[in-house]
């Protein structure tokens, strides 16, 4: 009888044994099935359709709300107040937010650049950092995608809100400002000429920005919304050098373009001669790399600078043959 008992539990066993392998290869299909979801981004339940609609929907309204406000639209935003458990989904639902945005507002999402390094104690900080910083984008502002010529200004007027007139006077400001400050050697204003610039525009104290009418917090508003920043770097024996520079929303709000097109307003309308040179000067001061090229041109051998005599004097002896050849 025992051996026949023994016999019996592996027939139970065997008459068990397909349930559990089903559920086995049942468990695997569904970890493969989790394992590929979780590549593609789509591994969280939130990932339906339905859902990811709702998030892109949230993250365009983000978008457009931090705009209205000039606050970066950050990162880590987006995660806690549209993503929520579903953290995977950041790639699907920012390109599907870029479509809608570009499709509805001709606007999208660029990166915010961080605040450049200008100080030595932060150039300094920079360069003690490692190498293996996280690259990814922590912020975003909108920008518009429109043609050149639908970014007309009687085509995308200022908003309404408060008023039409009191952006359209805050917008001038702060784009003259950061136009001082471009222009400036280094791409720096000291504090002093600063303040020569804001006596001579007449606003040493007041604005017309009905919100801001002291100049003091119109400045300060600038600075919170990443226009402009003021810098104070120690210089030793307790003194300290106080300059602006463009902060990293006037960088991409305002743009090389919008500095160029105010300049030329402002001197009006010019001679072909007189256009060509403020052109020139323009390029100058608005390329970065031109001060360093200056420098290294300043330390070259004179070797350097006969060999280019030579080249300019062939090149007078070519333009002499071209008039030659058209006289013949």
């Amino acid at each position: 009888m025992a051996p026949r008992k023994r016999r019996a539990e592996p027939e139970e066993v065997e008459e068990g044994s397909p349930e559990p392998a089903t559920q086995h290869n049942r468990r695997r299909t569904t970890q493969h099935q989790a394992s590929d979801d979780d590549e593609t981004g789509y591994a969280n339940d939130n990932g339906t359709g339905d859902n990811l609609d709702q998030m892109v929907k949230k993250l365009v309204r983000l978008a457009l709300a931090c705009e209205y406000s000039r606050q970066p639209i950050r990162r880590l935003a987006i995660r806690e107040k549209v993503l929520g458990s579903a953290g995977r989904q950041f790639k699907p639902v920012f390109d599907q937010a870029q479509i809608a945005l570009r499709g509805t507002f001709g606007m999208e999402m660029v990166e915010l650049p961080v605040m450049e390094k200008v100080t030595v104690a932060q150039k300094r900080a920079a360069k003690s950092q490692t190498q293996t910083q996280n690259k990814t984008a922590q912020s975003y502002i909108l920008a518009s995608v429109l043609p050149a010529a639908f970014r007309d200004s009687e085509v995308i007027q200022p908003p309404a809100v408060p008023t039409q007139k009191e952006e359209a006077q805050y917008i001038s400001l702060y784009t003259m400002l950061i136009s001082l400050i471009t222009l400036s050697t280094d791409h720096r204003l000291p504090d002093t000429k600063m303040e020569r610039y804001l006596r001579r525009l007449g606003l040493e104290d007041t604005t017309p920005v009905a919100a801001y009418p002291k100049t003091e917090l119109m400045l300060k508003r600038m600075e919170k919304e990443g226009y402009i920043a003021k810098i104070r770097e120690a210089t030793g024996g307790g003194d300290e050098d106080v300059y602006w520079v463009v902060g990293p929303r006037g960088r991409l709000e305002v743009g090389d373009d919008g500095i160029r097109g105010l300049t030329i307003a402002v001197y009006g309308e010019l001679d072909g001669h007189s256009e060509a040179d403020l052109e020139r000067r323009l390029e100058r001061s608005l390329a970065v790399e031109e001060v360093p090229n200056r420098r290294e041109e300043q330390t070259q051998p004179k070797t350097q600078k006969k060999r280019g005599r030579k080249r300019k004097d062939e090149q007078e002896e070519e333009d002499g043959e071209v008039e030659m050849e058209e006289d013949d």
